[in-house]
């Protein structure tokens, strides 16, 4: 009895050993990159790039179109030849859902991770993300980081209407959410089976209300719903679907230059953003020089150049797009990370039961 009570003792300890334990290298290793940050510029990288070729390598866990990240990936390794980056590729739930098992089982496997912004509550309160306060937040956009320093924003994606331009005119295309409820429409819209971004930013733009009386009556239109907003779109230029409602604006705009028969619209009486996405920071980076690089060369001009090149919203303040492609001066609803964060798994149940009609 006595040895059961030792080692059940033992266990009790060694389980806070290593909780500790985790705590402290991930506050060492948050510390660490504090202190590089407070460095002058030239100094503060010539550090990081000496800590990263010893590295050799930084894992991006990557919410993004594959293509997209390559493009990225190419430019990265070839401002920095001495790291390999390993990335994977997938979809935001499942990535965040990865991270939180990984994080659970104290596997510590990636860098940085890009995802919605409204995953921010659930990851902090694993204690799957750190402070990064980089100096280059000061380049981004006064609501694409927090006071806190674990947010920093590197696009947005705007959510509208692409339709196939051989099934639909411009004409008869939807120009309102409102006008989505219009019975001509029923049997041949389609959604993405993730988009709640898209229904968060209903129900903040006309109060929970009426936006979930609005929900209700758009998934009463027999929606055609799939994984994956790149497929839904080449399904609508195939004239699968005459309708996608929460489309990419970058995959409408890449689309429509390639030849496709789409088009699309900006919808009224505002455009849904897809909430911010941000480049966040490991709690325990198993290469935490690499990661700040990688991090860095998202938020820096060089890579927001390159994002903005596929169509995005960026962060950078410099970067202002123009003509009938650019957002302009429409209104936007970005969901908020401050509201949604604590209630995502509430609004993911929504979007199931609204929209998805499970």
């Amino acid at each position: 009895m006595l040895l059961k009570i030792r080692c059940r003792c033992f266990t009790l300890f060694l389980a806070w050993f290593l909780s500790c334990a985790a705590l402290v290298s991930a506050q060492s290793e948050e510390k660490l990159l504090e202190e590089i940050n407070q460095l002058p510029e030239a100094e503060r990288q010539t550090r990081l790039v000496n800590g990263a070729k010893k590295e050799g390598t930084v894992t991006w866990y990557v919410a993004m179109n594959r293509a997209y990240a390559q493009d990225l990936i190419n430019a990265f390794e070839a401002q920095y030849p001495f790291l390999k980056v390993n990335a994977l590729t997938g979809g935001g739930g499942a990535l965040l859902n990865k991270v939180l098992t990984e994080y659970r089982a104290r596997a510590y496997l990636y860098d940085v991770f890009n995802t919605r912004s409204m995953t921010i509550n659930t990851l902090k309160k694993a204690g799957a993300i750190m402070r990064y306060r980089t100096p280059l937040r000061s380049q981004l956009r006064d609501s694409f980081y927090d006071k806190e320093g674990y947010l920093n924003g590197i696009f947005a994606t705007p959510l509208v209407f692409i339709f196939n331009a051989k099934m639909v005119s411009q004409k008869e295309a939807p120009s309102s959410i409102e006008d989505l409820t219009n019975s001509k429409w029923s049997g041949k819209m389609a959604l993405d089976d993730e988009s709640f971004d898209w229904l968060a930013a209903l129900l903040d733009h006309y109060g929970e209300s009426k936006g979930i009386e609005l929900a209700t009556r758009i998934g009463q239109q027999s929606l055609h719903v799939r994984r994956g907003p790149t497929l839904i779109t080449q399904l609508v230029a195939a004239g699968e679907f005459h309708l996608e409602i929460d489309g990419h604006h970058q995959e409408a705009i890449a689309k429509k230059k390639a030849g496709a028969p789409i088009d699309y619209v900006f919808p009224q009486p505002f455009v849904p953003v897809k909430s911010l996405v941000p480049i966040y920071m490991s709690a325990r980076p198993p290469h935490p020089h690499g990661a700040a690089l990688m991090a860095d060369f998202l938020m820096s001009k060089k890579g927001q150049d390159i994002m903005y090149g596929h169509g995005r919203w960026m962060g950078h303040k410099s970067i202002a797009g123009k003509g009938p492609d650019d957002i302009g001066d429409r209104k936007v609803v970005i969901p908020s990370p401050e509201k949604w964060g604590d209630r995502y798994n509430e609004l993911i149940g929504l979007y199931n039961k609204l929209l998805l009609r499970k």
